[in-house]
């Protein structure tokens, strides 16, 4: 979608998903133009929904604590090591690649795979570290239905019931016009029922941080960043100055 910088804050704009294109009477959603107060209140709603963003150094960290809980001092002291080195070369990777995107990951696949099963074993084990991931996911929840509750002014084509929240949507609105796009789409058809969700989603994140290439012309803020949660590195082609090999294979107790 064209991304418009607004000359005024009275300024709108009609968006319909384009989930829906070619179907009658599809949804529109009317989408404000947000000004500073807007985005101090969907702040605000974040932290009124408890939505908190565990760093990936303290998912890491509480990891740690977790496979020295579980598995004992001598797994720690023979595990550990290979999992923080592990840490390491992705984190090297993802420096790197942002300089040179045809760099390829490398590492022994073996001990890469076991890093990841012993994450993936502690995660479902150690349950500080299985709160804060849900944590994690409440919170890239709770930024859309936040986002979308202050930017959607009204709608059309959907049996959801305004509901205000001191001038804006509430979150349960926001909610349940969430649950009414899905089962619309359902009901239609659409080949990805979560689409149109996601398409309002993405909508209401431009209206209210403008698109790269434009907010350089623009004052408005960019949305904070949040470290992910996983270490799996991504992949790329071409020849990586990363490469880590082992000829261990790292076996969680």
């Amino acid at each position: 979608m064209p991304q418009d910088i607004p000359l005024e804050a009275s300024e709108m704009l009609v968006f319909t998903p384009d989930a829906f294109a070619g179907i009658d009477n599809a949804p529109t959603f009317t989408l404000r133009t947000p000004t500073p107060r807007d985005k101090r209140f969907q702040r605000r709603l974040l932290n009124e929904e408890g939505a908190v963003q565990h760093s990936r150094d303290a998912m890491r960290a509480e990891m740690l604590r977790g496979l020295k809980a579980l598995w004992g001092e001598d797994q720690f002291a023979e595990h550990s090591p290979k999992l923080e080195e592990f840490w390491q070369a992705t984190d090297d990777f993802a420096l790197q690649v942002k300089d040179d995107p045809d760099l390829v990951w490398e590492y022994d696949t073996a001990l890469e795979r076991a890093c990841l099963q012993l994450e993936d074993d502690v995660a479902q084990a150690w349950r500080p570290l299985a709160r804060m991931k849900a944590g994690n996911a409440w919170a890239g929840e709770a930024n859309a239905l936040s986002l979308v509750a202050v930017s959607v002014k009204s709608w059309t084509g959907l049996d959801v019931t305004f509901a205000p929240d001191r001038g804006y949507l509430s979150v349960d609105t926001a909610t349940e016009i969430r649950d009414a796009l899905l089962s619309l789409s359902v009901k239609v058809g659409v080949k990805e029922p979560g689409a149109a969700w996601s398409q309002l989603f993405l909508a209401a994140l431009k209206r209210m941080y403008l698109d790269a290439d434009t907010e350089g012309n623009s004052a408005s803020a960019s949305p904070s960043e949040t470290a992910p949660a996983s270490s799996k590195p991504r992949r790329a082609s071409g020849k990586s100055r990363a490469s880590v090999s082992s000829s261990k294979t790292l076996e969680p107790a």
